[in-house]
């Protein structure tokens, strides 16, 4: 299993910023690589929440949610493929809040077990984690940490 780990400081309340993680709708809004996403059963995410979407880079993506316990941490699931054909193994991404004195200590774990392809393929797809990971921070800092409602441009 092949793991990278960031860490970010967002100045919002730890409620007001797990929700904006956990909720796929919030997602759309800050996180580029979401094009479409859904989520079934409707409703409140628990760990039998699964998402369904379009993903900028990797197409059609399901993602379950795992270990989703409220105002602390969860845990995206899927199975990675290549041009959704030709599987490349497991991927987990995991989420962890954390109150702090000026704001929310935000946690990232990407965990990546290749198989078959993705073995071969490993270094460049972590490559990729590893790149996103502080971008993903960027895009999820400027919106968490801007008072009202936030619309994608």
């Amino acid at each position: 299993m092949k793991q990278l780990t960031g860490q970010a400081m967002i100045h919002a309340p730890l409620s007001k910023v797990y929700s904006q993680l956990l909720n796929p709708g919030e997602q759309l809004q800050w996180n580029s690589l979401y094009l479409t996403a859904e989520v079934h059963p409707s409703g409140e995410i628990t760990d039998r929440t699964v998402m369904t979407g379009t993903f900028k880079g990797s197409g059609k993506a399901t993602v379950s949610f795992e270990k989703v316990v409220p105002d602390r941490e969860f845990t995206h699931h899927s199975r990675m493929m290549l041009f959704n054909l030709i599987p490349l193994g497991e991927f987990w991404h995991r989420y962890e809040v954390a109150p702090r004195a000026d704001g929310t200590l935000v946690t990232q774990t990407v965990m990546f077990a290749p198989r078959g392809m993705g073995i071969v393929l490993a270094s460049f797809i972590l490559n990729g984690f590893r790149n996103r990971l502080p971008e993903s921070f960027a895009e999820f800092k400027q919106y968490a940490e801007q008072p009202g409602d936030q619309v994608k441009s």
